[in-house]
This record gives C-alpha cells, sequence and structure tokens, in this order.
C-alpha cells in the first residue's frame, strides 16, 4: 500500500472574468484503487465549505485574497499567487491505496451573499455527516447495487458537496488521468470567459 498526497501548485483563470465571479471554491473528485484492489472516489471541496479563494482586484484587504499581483503586465490569465496559499489549503487530498486512478476538478464561481455560507460557518463539520448518511444509506441496498451502478454513492456524495459549495455556477470542469507520481500535472481547458489552467502535483510517500 501507498499514501499519495496531491498538493495544488498553481491556478489561472481568465482575466476578463467579471470580479463579482472572481471567487473560487474547487469541488475535487480523485478515483483510485484501494487495497481490495476497487475503485473508491474521495471527494473535497478547497479551500472548504466555510470560505473560498478571493479573486476581485477591487478586495485585496480581504483575508483570503489570493490573486497574484499584475506586476505591470498585461495578460489574457490571472493567477492565483501560490506564496498566499498555506499548505493546508495546498492540500488537495491525502490517501491510501495500490495506486491511483483519474482526478476531476469543478471550478465554483462561490455568491459572496449566499445564505448557505451563514449556515456553513456553524454547520460545515455536520454537513460532512449528512453526506456520509447519505452514502450509507445507499451502500446499505447491497453490495450487488452498488456493484451494479458503479459509483451512485459517489456521485450522491460529489452532488451534495457541490449544492453546499455553492456549486450552481460552473465556471470550468477538467480531468485527468494519473500517474502514481505525476509532477507538475496540469488540468487546462475553456470555460466561462477564456481559459483555466489548474496544475498539481503528486508524492508517493512511503513507509507512512
Amino acid at each position: 500500500m501507498t499514501n499519495f498526497q496531491l498538493d495544488l501548485t498553481g491556478f489561472e483563470f481568465p482575466r476578463k472574468l467579471p470580479k463579482d465571479s472572481a471567487n473560487f471554491r474547487f469541488i475535487v473528485d480523485l478515483r483510485y484503487i484501494d487495497e481490495k484492489g476497487e475503485f473508491v472516489t474521495e471527494h473535497a471541496v478547497m479551500p472548504s465549505l466555510d470560505t473560498f479563494w478571493e479573486c476581485a482586484p477591487d478586495k485585496p484587504e480581504a483575508p483570503n485574497y489570493v490573486r497574484a499581483d499584475d506586476d505591470g503586465i498585461e495578460t489574457k490569465l490571472a493567477k492565483f499567487d501560490m506564496k498566499k496559499i498555506d499548505e493546508w489549503d495546498r492540500l488537495i487530498l491525502h490517501v491510501q491505496g495500490k495506486s491511483l486512478h483519474s482526478i476531476q476538478f469543478k471550478v465554483i464561481d462561490v455568491d459572496r451573499k449566499d445564505a448557505w455560507d451563514t449556515v456553513k460557518n456553524v454547520l460545515g463539520k455536520i454537513a460532512e455527516t449528512v453526506i456520509g448518511k447519505a452514502s450509507g444509506f445507499i451502500l446499505k441496498q447491497g453490495s450487488s447495487f452498488h456493484k451494479a451502478t458503479g459509483a451512485a454513492a459517489d456521485d450522491v456524495q460529489s452532488f451534495l458537496l457541490k449544492k453546499l459549495a455553492g456549486g450552481n455556477k460552473v465556471l470550468f470542469r477538467g480531468s485527468t488521468p494519473l500517474n502514481d507520481g505525476a509532477l507538475n500535472t496540469k488540468i487546462a481547458g475553456s470555460g466561462t470567459e477564456g481559459n483555466y489552467t489548474i496544475s498539481f502535483n503528486v508524492a508517493r510517500l512511503e513507509g507512512l
């Protein structure tokens, strides 16, 4: 068994994205092979359910502001200043298994005035329990049901996380197959108002 750690190393987004849309959460779905040789999917919300990454250029004083300075250079893409993001928030997932299969990112435009934010500030951790119960209900229907539907419980978890994270506005969705030690991996493609690039590393941590 191997411990795999995935860390965010960069994010680029369209400079022309309206400032009221330049605030982000990521929904991450990671598929891998567990110790039984079966597919498992783990999910993450980055940076978390109760905060987001602020990149509106008129909000540089916000505590969660992570937009990189332009340095007088006009380009089509803006980006995260990774020095403003600590190791805790850079961590995507840490899983133990035989091998990795693939990963998908959804970039969410967070509604700063979303009424859910008030709830999530208090009940963010409870939401995880609700999600667990939802997936557990499906699993209790029997192993044959779970095998026949593939990742039905995983889909429920991903859907609920997307809703809890304010996921009605998906700016970009992208995925890629994974190698077990994939350094400087990128997912790039077109989305709302232009192109997006998500960069991350995969580390094999032996002996943990």
